[in-house]
């Protein structure tokens, strides 16, 4: 029984392995590639630890420790990617808006940064900065 559970993982591992690598290959840009390989790889790839945790035993252990590593690196790696396509300039197809080029620091007004804020009659005005 526990071997027709381990196969079915990994089954499901390999499924999600190869649907992550053909949208690698097939998406438009950098950020949907980097979503195809870095998610669905990553589940793909659990998947595949789980199945030899099950079928093999005396791999458990290392699988778990692997598994455990691959879970919270492969967020954090995909993430610093992405940031670094996006300050290289990458262009994101199919964008309508982009929320990243202003930042808001007050949410209440929607001042920018480095905006000129409006005071109450004094004749000094304030800009709009990260320091308190």
């Amino acid at each position: 029984m526990l071997e027709v559970i381990g196969v079915i993982i990994l089954l499901a591992g390999v499924f999600f392995s190869v649907v992550g690598v053909w949208g690698a290959v097939r998406l438009p840009d950098v950020f949907t590639r980097l979503h195809a390989s870095s998610k669905v790889s990553s589940i793909g790839i659990l998947g595949l630890v789980i199945a030899s945790a099950l079928l093999l035993n005396e791999t458990a252990p290392k699988a778990i420790a692997l598994g455990i590593l691959i879970l919270f690196s492969a967020p954090v790696a995909s993430q610093a990617i992405a940031r670094a396509a996006y300050r290289d300039g990458c262009n994101i197809v199919g964008l309508m808006q982009n929320d990243l080029n202003v930042q808001y620091i007050d949410f209440a007004f929607n001042y920018t940064i480095g905006e000129d804020v409006p005071t109450d009659g004094d004749e000094t005005t304030n800009k709009v900065s990260f320091s308190k």
